[in-house]
């Protein structure tokens, strides 16, 4: 009767494990859906940039594709769009960079970005490793680290060439307040400007 019992109990675990798993293209759908639902989001973020420099500092974000970073390390640096205008502001140096978007650059954002991959999902740390791949794409892998409803965490972008670029969010927050004025971003008086200093693909 206890091998019995032991028994039922394996199988009860092995059938749950298996109601509780997920395709990699159901994760995606899942992630597009929480993502595109999402109005506004804030906290900290710590970005890796293609040369292996980190920068970290707060975000806020406002749907549908307005953006506000201040980055506090290594130094102060603040970057903002509206969805049709890219500005990134340097107090130290005293220049401003500004780019005009194209129209769908910042449309659906990382939602948009990963329409069209496949992959596996994986259950991790109260939440889903998402393993995609595409073929013909600028990323040869994504991976996406989300919570249990598919709220972005991190992400790691692994390009063709094999250079990655990634960024981790931490101290996420949907309900705090995000002002509509913080993304008209004014330039400051006597401040350099560079026109169009990014390529945006």
């Amino acid at each position: 009767m206890k091998g019995t019992g032991i028994l039922l109990v394996l199988l009860m675990l092995l059938y749950s494990t298996r109601l509780l798993s997920i395709s990699g293209d159901e994760a995606v759908e899942k992630f597009r859906g929480r993502m595109l639902r999402l109005e506004k989001l804030t906290g900290v973020i710590s970005w890796t940039s293609l040369e292996g420099q980190t920068y970290s500092g707060s975000f806020k974000y406002l749907a549908p594709g307005k953006i506000y970073i201040k980055f506090s390390s290594p130094s102060e640096e603040i970057l903002v769009t509206d969805g049709r205008t890219l500005w990134i502001y340097s107090p130290g140096t005293k220049r401003c960079g500004i780019q005009e978007l194209a129209k769908d650059a910042t449309s659906g954002g990382i939602a948009a970005l990963v329409a069209g991959y496949s992959g596996i999902a994986a259950e991790r740390d109260a939440g889903y490793t998402l393993k995609l791949k595409k073929d013909e794409s600028q990323y040869s892998e994504i991976i996406l680290s989300v919570d249990a409803t598919f709220l972005l965490k991190g992400a790691i972008f692994k390009l063709n060439d094999g250079r990655i670029i990634s960024f981790s969010l931490s101290d996420i927050s949907t309900t705090a307040e995000v002002r509509p004025s913080l993304f008209n971003f004014k330039i400051p008086k006597g401040v350099q400007i560079v026109n169009s200093p990014l390529i945006i693909r």
